[in-house]
């Protein structure tokens, strides 16, 4: 599983606040000569109360091209969608 935290740190010196957390865990992955090994997740964001704000998933995630900030971003989008 991957967790990713966010935290305020007032003045930069603490104490951290934790503002929310993220979840990102593999459902499995499958390999495919062409498209090489591919993964599929579960995603949770949690608000600053630990409660379950909103749910994604992410699939067919090419796991040894991208990196784990492609993936937040992937798990983001398909649990919040777009807010640009």
């Amino acid at each position: 599983m991957i967790r990713v935290t966010v935290e305020l740190v007032p003045f930069g010196i603490g104490p951290p606040e934790v503002l929310g957390v993220a979840e990102i865990a593999n459902d499995g992955f499958k390999s495919d000569e062409t498209r090489g090994v591919r993964g599929d997740y579960s995603v949770r964001l949690y608000d600053k109360g630990g409660r379950l704000w909103k749910t994604g998933a992410v699939v067919d995630f090419p796991r040894k091209r991208l990196l784990a900030w492609d993936l937040l971003h992937r798990a983001l989008a398909d649990a919040v969608g777009d807010r640009r």
